[in-house]
């Protein structure tokens, strides 16, 4: 099992999870045009429920001196809050989009003041 994300012109057009032999991977990730990053899967958890009537998106910023990363949360389990979400991103992410970027130290969600 992998995940193939394909990139045009630096832009994620699409992700797929694909089940599949080694030698056909290669020949989808052959067919696919842009750059291909394949990503092997460790792992699918969690727990079935029902959908929620509404999501619970949240967006967050990770910041580390004058550096930071965005990133959306689709749905958080409503059991937890901000004393649960902040020991995970904090000193787990990297601020900023290239390799060696430091962690982060602090975590907000956006357009919290």
């Amino acid at each position: 099992m992998a995940l193939l994300r394909q990139y045009i012109n630096g832009v994620r057009v699409q992700t797929l999870d694909v089940q599949a032999s080694a030698d056909d991977l290669d020949a989808l990730k052959s067919l696919m045009e842009g750059k291909i990053e394949e990503w092997e899967t460790k792992a699918k958890g969690g727990t079935a429920t029902s959908m929620p009537e509404t999501l619970n998106s949240q967006r967050w910023v990770s910041r580390k001196g004058d550096k930071s990363c965005a990133f959306r949360i689709h749905h958080i389990n409503p059991e937890k809050d901000i004393n649960d979400i902040k020991p995970a991103i904090i000193g787990k992410f990297d601020v900023g989009f290239y390799e060696g970027a430091e962690k982060a130290d602090e975590a907000y969600p956006i357009y919290d003041r």
